[in-house]
């Protein structure tokens, strides 16, 4: 289990890694989400779309590792909402929770636009709801990052021999 865990824990890092860079790629589109619609091309808003999705999948690439490490099952219809519910519970003392309530709302919403931006034109995406939802993804970052690294301390250390 000792090498299995540093590989989990190895895994979750890059992934917050990657996250790390996404937020880089993000902070010039800070200034976006305060202009009305018209005046953001529908170049940007996709760009925007496209980075939200990509951090929810990051989150998710994190929570799927932990969710096959600790062997939890996921529905077959619902496994994207059922694997972030289940980030927020603390299963005995077999797993602490991942995340909090706070950060679960942050990325059910996060979760949510995803869904719709791979199944929309994007020019059909209201940009009301894509800058609303953009706007939670600094806090969401800071949070799971926080979060995660918390829940990595709380597993079992490795002996060093």
């Amino acid at each position: 289990m000792k090498y299995n865990l540093e590989l989990l824990k190895a895994d979750i890092e890059d992934e917050l890694r990657k996250i790390e860079r996404l937020e880089a790629a993000f902070a010039p589109a800070q200034a976006k989400l305060d202009l009305p619609e018209d005046q953001v091309d529908l170049y940007d808003r996709a760009a925007i779309g496209y980075l939200l999705h990509n951090f929810y999948t990051g989150c998710e690439a994190i929570f799927r590792a932990i969710a096959r490490f600790f062997e939890n099952d996921r529905g077959p219809q619902t496994w994207h909402s059922d694997l972030l519910k289940r980030m927020k519970l603390s299963v005995g003392h077999y797993r602490p929770a991942v995340i909090d309530e706070e950060l679960y709302r942050l990325l059910e919403d996060l979760r949510g636009f995803r869904h719709v931006f791979r199944h929309s034109y994007s020019f059909e995406l209201d940009w009301e709801r894509e800058r609303l939802v953009a706007r939670k993804l600094a806090p969401a970052a800071t949070l799971l990052r926080q979060q995660v690294r918390d829940f990595l301390s709380a597993l079992p250390q490795p002996d060093d021999g």
